[in-house]
């Protein structure tokens, strides 16, 4: 994917996300979460199957694509504490630009997220 379009891509559902939390609503977002990395944190936001699938592969978890607390958005959404609990465990094995590049390379949303710096 051309880096221009992942960012248009981003930005449009980084915003979609923040209207639906502004809103008070449940997001249709699953896994929609912050996760640590081994030198930082990303945000990332699956909109779909196909975008599931390929964040599992990477994960190293292709399984988890057919498990049934995770084959369907609305299963993700239902399961999403369960889902992030496990995503982190595998999240942490990587450089937040590792992710970045690859969740990008596979159409998924995310963003690099700044350390928080001290007594700010």
């Amino acid at each position: 994917m051309p880096q221009t379009l992942s960012r248009a891509v981003t930005r449009s559902t980084a915003s979609e996300v923040r209207r639906h939390a502004l809103a008070g609503g449940q997001s249709s977002y699953a896994p929609c979460h912050i996760f640590p990395s081994a030198d930082g944190a990303f945000f990332l936001a699956v909109s779909n199957d196909y975008q599931f699938a390929e964040l599992s592969a990477l994960a190293g978890q292709p399984q988890w694509a057919a498990d049934p607390r995770f084959a369907s958005q609305r299963a993700r959404c239902r399961h999403h504490e369960e889902l992030v609990a496990l995503l982190r465990r595998h999240t942490v094995a990587h450089l937040t630009e590792e992710w970045l590049a690859a969740l990008r390379w596979v159409g998924v949303p995310c963003v690099a997220l700044a350390p928080c710096q001290p007594g700010g």
